[in-house]
């Protein structure tokens, strides 16, 4: 595979998601092509929050020689994951556990946040989250991207990267600001507009007043709810 150019829909032809686990979106597709555009091969890769696993496959499947490590909170992701690499034929250390606590005591040269980042009250309404799929975000969707941040440091080796979604469903002045207190140098990458969902036009007016609060973020145009998904990269703790 080229590393600078993907197919997302063949490789989710190859992964298994199920029912009870968040599925493959956008920001999914980003974080893997920031991912192609920064990592080298032979380091200490960490897919936090993995899902199925179809970061660190599609990652695996460029880069020969990288070390993979994979967790999530839930374990029938973690089922998922395992049964996904098998099944491509990978191996990686996939892991059952909470943010970073599996991994007390290790180090990475490249850590992908790929955990929830929207508000949990958009989360409640969305297409996106089934009844079954927590959301434990808090409201303006913050609270577990601000405690990956402020932990991520004591698990980067020297010279490490922390990629980090900013989805404008949640407040993201706020996590990019914490982002700026813990790392000297924070760069947004890749950045791609969407349309909100039709499925979602019923609870535009939640959605304003969400804004109105500051809970959330987004933008406007012919009379369209337009969202963001950006992915920036934090290098240099402070």
């Amino acid at each position: 595979m080229d590393r600078n150019i993907f197919d997302f829909e063949k490789i989710l032809e190859d992964i298994e998601v199920g029912d009870k686990i968040f599925k493959p979106n956008l920001t999914t597709k980003l974080s893997i092509e920031v991912a192609f555009e920064k990592l080298k091969d032979d380091i200490n890769v960490l897919d936090l929050g993995c899902g199925s696993g179809v970061i660190g496959i599609a990652l695996m499947k460029s880069f020969a020689k990288l070390r993979m490590h994979c967790s999530d909170v839930h374990s029938t992701a973690v089922e998922i994951t395992k049964k996904n690499f098998i099944k491509n034929k990978l191996r990686a250390d996939i892991r059952t556990g909470n943010l970073f606590e599996p991994w007390i005591g290790k180090k990475f040269d490249y850590i992908i946040n790929d955990v929830t980042a929207i508000s949990a009250l958009v989360a409640k309404i969305s297409p996106w989250f089934q009844k079954n799929i927590p959301c434990e975000s808090g409201n303006d969707g913050t609270d577990l991207a601000i405690s990956i941040l402020k932990k991520s440091p004591n698990f980067l080796n020297k010279n490490g990267f922390f990629q980090l979604p900013l989805i404008s469903l949640s407040n993201t002045d706020k996590i990019i600001n914490n982002a700026k207190e813990i790392f000297s140098d924070v760069k947004i990458i890749k950045s791609k507009s969407w349309f909100l969902p039709k499925e979602m036009d019923d609870f535009k007016d939640k959605l304003y007043r969400l804004r109105s609060e500051k809970l959330i973020n987004f933008e406007e145009k012919f009379e369209k709810i337009i969202c963001n998904t950006s992915i920036a990269i934090c290098k240099d703790p402070n």
